[in-house]
């Protein structure tokens, strides 16, 4: 329970004064102060410390806002926030000329409180006779604003309402007295303080379900006692206050009920919202069935049809799609249903979501309300608005694509895909369950470049599900190329057995087809593979055939994707002359064929081939060429080995403060893109320019988790280099600074 309630705190009482319907007005109209029994019960209430506290300020003496408005979904606690700090207020003593508590109704058309009804009960409640009450409701506010100037602070709370028109006649003239209102839409009160209230959290929603469960029968502590279990059950309630209370009611109805087998059911629920009701009290579909039913057509139908939707979140380009209507249009209504809280803001602009109990209950909707063919038209139209903007990343990545499509340029391209990226893969499964697999298949070939480039965990699930979908159309050539994006996904990984199954499944599918280009491709991949793992001969043996392939076919950039990849090999041999003979012919190649991506790839490997021959200068020239490349495409992953790289060649020209600034941008990198093995190279190299620096205490700290990383991604090279340089620290304290050359990194 929050701590306001204290700061809030007090022993004098004024009078209460609560109305409802005329033909059912409640009136306290005591003689002498009372404690505030008029209000609605405080009961229940946990956690919502931030919000009580806007509210205690608010509500205090002496403020400037008159109005303030508190909105949500249905069911997340509107009600009890305001009443809890309505009780805590009125204990303070801050309203000696009582509460008025009006339940406008505003979500039931059938007992909605209009606002000159609302103001003849409010008049009543301040001792107006009937006979004196005016018929026209202009006449009624002015005589009820003047009522209210003759008292001390008024508290008005109008609970419930749904359009200003239920609200701005109650409002109170006067800065003493104030109003608080709820709704579950932003109503347009001029001057009145907002707060939005948000779900609770994961912690306040199982205090909410002990809370429940206790005031049932206080022996009762298997929230307490499972942790798990209560937690799966706040979160199958999605931390509604509403769906938590109704849960907690039937947890403790069922006293003897093991809690963990409970959850489970409930998790598995086919209509969880069916199981989020009890008895005869307002259960959680019936509540969003009231906004619902106040939506206009095209709102419904919006609201419905963003159901179908299988991802975390919906844009306007989605919506519209899926809507068959303008982006424009689509805009206006995900920003209507926002108003009304049936959708939640994502976290960009145009980017929605829905709660999990609204995104069930909207699904329901949909399957009642529109038919198969409406709803199979608009899950098309969803998975042909995703293949379309993913060809069109691919074309701004593809440096042998001439026609740029949808997308003005690439850094719109891949903020597209960025943003996306968490829905690709449920969009994808929904196609390939309708039988669209040339979708799936063509979707994750034309994502291979943005995967690459961007090295995220969607790649190998995407892949294998566009796998399966190849072989469900019969395809050996883009089964072949599917094996071949599968096997760079593990690649990268480093899971290198995995990768070379997929390539040489890829170049055997390849030989039977008699494709020479993608057998080149494949024979690149498995020498890449080779090179990782040590076996070396292997590796330049499968790139001189690659090579030759690529020249049979024609194709100039696989033959520069080769010819740098023998620079690497190469260079990692410690043959660093031979290796510039190669990268400087495949820079020649990246450049004609226009690879931004391949160039800096080349640059790179000069860099660290120069460094080799201790040729610092032409090393940092090349390291900040790559650098400008990377920058430039935003290839932020391989941004971060060149980074690490200059830094090692800075510290050996004794350039300590400079060389600790790159290394310290490279492992903010690779945390930021989440890359594991990267970030062992740079706390490693980090570790190095710190004690080049003399701080050996931080150096020693930044080498021991170059360790713990390297041994996490199975980089024994980097973790026994890291220990010896601890070593070597630890016997050289006092002996002075002492530099080591570091790691450096290819592509």
């Amino acid at each position: 329970m929050s701590d306001v309630h204290n700061e809030i705190s007090g022993t004098v009482f004024g009078p209460v004064l609560q109305v409802g319907r005329v033909d059912s007005l409640t009136v306290v109209q005591p003689a002498a102060p009372v404690t505030p029994a008029g209000l609605p019960v405080d009961e229940g209430f946990v956690g919502r410390a931030a919000e009580l506290a806007v509210l205690r300020e608010f509500l205090a003496p002496g403020g400037e806002r008159t109005a303030l408005a508190v909105a949500g979904l249905a069911g997340v606690g509107k009600s009890a926030l305001v009443i809890r700090a309505a009780h805590l207020a009125v204990g303070a003593g801050w309203f000696p000329g009582g509460v008025l508590f009006v339940d406008a109704q505003g979500y039931n058309e059938e007992q909605r409180l209009e606002a000159d009804d609302a103001l003849a009960s409010l008049l009543r409640a301040l001792d107006v006779p009937g006979e004196a009450i005016p018929e026209g409701q202009g006449d009624r506010e002015a005589l009820y604003r003047s009522q209210l100037a003759a008292r001390p602070p008024v508290l008005v709370v109008v609970d419930n309402a749904s359009s200003a028109d239920q609200v701005l006649p109650l409002r109170p003239a006067g800065q003493a007295h104030r109003l608080v209102l709820t709704s579950r839409d932003n109503l347009p009160v001029p001057g009145a303080r907002r707060i939005e209230l948000d779900v609770l959290s994961a912690a306040e929603a199982v205090a909410v379900l002990e809370d429940a469960v206790r005031s049932v029968d206080p022996a009762d502590d298997r929230i307490t006692a499972d942790p798990v279990a209560a937690g799966a059950l706040a979160e199958s309630c999605g931390f509604l206050p509403l769906a938590l209370r109704i849960l907690a009611h039937v947890v403790a109805d069922r006293r003897g009920e093991d809690l963990a087998r409970f959850a489970e059911t409930i998790t598995a629920a086919h209509d969880r919202l069916g199981e989020l009701a009890y008895d005869d009290s307002v259960d959680v579909r019936t509540a969003f069935n009231e906004s619902y039913a106040r939506l206009p057509a095209d709102q419904a139908r919006m609201f419905r049809l963003a159901a179908l939707h299988p991802g975390r979140t919906v844009t306007a380009a989605t919506a519209a799609a899926l809507g068959g209507v303008t982006l424009e249009g689509a805009r206006a209504l995900l920003v209507r249903l926002r108003r009304a809280h049936l959708m939640q803001s994502g976290v960009v602009v145009d980017e929605y979501r829905f709660h999990d109990l609204l995104r069930i209950y909207a699904a329901e909707r949909c399957a009642a309300v529109d038919d198969e063919e409406v709803r199979r038209a608009a899950e098309r139209a969803l998975v042909e608005h995703y293949v379309s903007h993913v060809k069109g990343v691919h074309s701004h990545l593809d440096p042998g694509s001439v026609q740029r499509e949808v997308f003005a340029d690439r850094p719109a391209a891949l903020a597209w895909f960025d943003g996306e990226l968490h829905n690709l893969l449920p969009v994808l499964e929904l196609a390939a369950h309708h039988g669209w697999h040339e979708d799936v298949r063509d979707v994750a070939h034309a994502s291979f470049r943005y995967f690459d480039l961007r090295r995220s965990a969607e790649w190998v699930p995407v892949d294998e599900l566009a796998l399966a979908s190849a072989r469900a159309l019969g395809d050996p050539a883009g089964e072949g190329r599917i094996l071949n994006g599968l096997g760079s996904a593990h690649h990268r990984s480093r899971r290198f057995d995995e990768a070379l199954r997929c390539f040489q499944a890829a170049l055997e599918l390849f030989r039977d087809l008699g494709s020479l280009r993608d057998q080149a491709h494949s024979l690149n991949n498995i020498a890449s593979t080779y090179a990782m793992t040590g076996q070396v001969d292997e590796a330049i043996r499968n790139m001189e055939q690659s090579a030759r392939a690529y020249r049979g076919a024609g194709d100039p950039d696989g033959e520069a994707r080769c010819l740098a990849n023998l620079g690497k090999v190469h260079n990692d041999a410690g043959e660093h002359a031979r290796s510039i003979g190669y990268y400087r012919s495949a820079l020649d190649l990246r450049r004609k064929v226009g690879d931004r991506d391949g160039e800096g790839a080349c640059l790179n490997g000069l860099g660290v081939a120069c460094d080799g021959l201790g040729r610092s200068e032409e090393a940092e020239s090349h390291y900040l060429d790559a650098l400008a490349v990377y920058r430039a495409t935003g290839d932020r992953h391989s941004e971060g080995q060149v980074l690490d790289n200059l830094g090692g060649t800075l510290r050996g020209t004794g350039r300590f403060a400079e060389a600790l600034h790159c290394h310290r941008q490279s492992l903010a990198i690779c945390r930021d893109i989440g890359d594991v093995h990267g970030e062992g190279f740079a706390l490693y190299n980090l570790g190095l320019a710190l004690w080049s620096l003399g701080s050996t205490e931080e150096a020693v700290d930044h080498l021991r988790r170059a360790v713990q990383r390297a041994d996490e991604t199975d980089n024994p090279v980097i973790a026994e280099a890291a220990r010896e340089s601890v070593r070597q620290i630890e016997a050289t304290r006092t002996a002075g600074r002492k530099w080591f050359r570091g790691w450096r990194r290819g592509r």
